[in-house]
This record gives structure tokens, sequence and C-alpha cells, in this order.
């Protein structure tokens, strides 16, 4: 299996895992003309005694230059190794940070990072996230107001409505088997990729995904995923701990690459 950077932190005993994902909103500290956020945090596999963790951030203010996001763990969990952050723990405090690469994240745009953890007795996802020292507060935030307020007000309301929310529905599962989609975090010269295998409406017991990468990208790490292959076709399949996925569940693994991302079509199967 391919190492992955990691920063190893430390080691709890084991209990009983519950699955755990919330999303959070988030405003940024002062600094900027507005600020805001949310925090998708999500329990990506599961086995006795630890757990694999993923965390989005989407930046919904103006653009960072670097970021630092902090939260509370409430039952014991402990974090033993992370990828694409520098993450420490003190006590149940945890501080994750941005690395060389992907500090920078625009407005609407996202930054992802990983860890795996131990737990004991269960496991929740923490209640409250704080980005760059300010705890959520929902929405965009200004951060400094005009010295004088506007004369006049607008004549006219705005002539282009604002852009409605998506209506596509969420992809139905198959109706057996598995499937895979691949979201991806780039920088210039590289890029991480995460994919989520998700069962159908049987339970998996194993699988397998393939797929193509882009010209001249090659495959550097990869965790949560036994690799063959480093560039043009390769294939991923599942280690001990996440080869088997409830009916309707998934699970996520991810690789780092250099070269150019574009739109990867995953293949399934088990």
């Amino acid at each position: 299996m391919a190492r992955f950077r990691a920063t190893n932190v430390g080691l709890v005993s084991a209990g009983v895992l519950a699955l755990a994902s919330g999303t959070v909103a988030v405003a940024l500290p002062a600094g900027a003309a507005t600020a805001g956020c949310s925090v998708n945090y999500a329990v990506s596999s599961q086995w006795q005694g630890g757990f694999g963790a993923n965390v989005t951030i989407t930046n919904l203010g103006d653009p960072l230059t670097g970021w630092t996001l902090t939260w509370s763990f409430a039952a014991g969990q402990t974090v033993t190794q992370a990828w694409n952050t520098s993450l420490t723990q003190s006590g149940s405090a945890v501080t994750a940070k941005n690395v060389s690469y992907n500090g920078s994240v625009a407005t609407n745009g996202t930054v992802s990072f990983g860890f795996n953890g131990s737990w004991t007795g269960s496991n929740p996802a923490p209640a409250s996230f704080a980005l760059n020292g300010v705890t959520c507060t929902g929405g965009t935030t200004p951060t400094t107001g005009p010295t004088t307020p506007p004369t006049t007000p607008p004549t006219t309301p705005p002539t282009t409505p604002t852009t409605p929310p998506p209506t596509t529905p969420p992809t139905t599962p198959p109706s057996g088997g598995c499937s895979a989609t691949v979201s991806l975090n780039s920088w210039t010269g590289g890029f991480v990729a995460t994919v989520r295998v998700n069962a159908g409406t049987s339970p998996v017991n194993g699988w397998s995904v393939g797929l193509t990468l882009p010209s001249g990208a090659t495959v550097t790490n990869a965790w949560n995923a036994n690799r063959s292959g480093n560039s043009g076709a390769v294939r991923f399949t599942n280690v001990a701990y996440n080869g088997q996925i409830p009916a309707g569940g998934y699970t996520e693994f991810g690789f780092q690459a250099t070269g150019n991302s574009a739109a990867m079509t995953p293949t399934c199967t088990v």
C-alpha cells in the first residue's frame, strides 16, 4: 500500500463507534471586508477502535492566504495520523493548519484534509468549529462597515435574480454493487483526489475502483486504499478495515498526484 503524508500524534484504546458527520458555518476574523465559511466534517470509514474522517472547508468570504481550524472532541477521541494539514492535539483540543500548498483558498473555493483517529465508547462529531480564531456564526459577516452610510438608496431593484440552488437531487445509489465519485482539490502542479465508494441496496464486501488519470499525472501517495499503478489507468482496492460497506452506505479513500487535474470517471466493482 502506498504511504501518504501523515503526522503521528498518538493512540487510545477501543470502544463502540458511532458514525458522525456535520456541517458547520464559521465566520473569519477581522481583516477582510466580508468573512464566512462552512465546514463539513464526515467520518469516512470505521473499524474496531479507530476511524477515518474528512474535513472540507468552503470559504464564503474574501480570499484566504492561510487558515487555522480548531475544534474539541467531546468523547476522548485522539487523532493518530493526518494528511494535507499540519495537525496538533492537546487534550481534547485539536488545531489543524494549512500546509505549504493549500493555504490559499479563493472565494467560494474549498480545501480538504483528512485524519485517522482512535475512540473509546462513542465518536460524536465536534459540536462547533472555529476558523482563524472566530467561532461559528453562520453566513457571511462584514468585518468592517462603511465610515459613512450611503445617502441615496437604490431606485431600482437588481435586474438579475440571485442564482437559485441546484435543482438536481442527489444521485440515486445503484440497485446493487457499488458506484464511485471523485472530488478534487487542485493547485499548480498537483492535486488531491477524494474518492467516495457508495454501496447500492445490498451490502458490499470488498470493492475495487479503477480510473484513468489525466495525461501527465502521477500518483505519489494514497490512503485508505491499496494502489496498483501510478499513471494512466490505475486501480484502488479496499484495505482490511473498509471493505465492508452497509447497503446505502459509503467509505472514502484519497490520493495525491503531481501534474494537472482534470475530471475523472471512476468505475467501481465488487
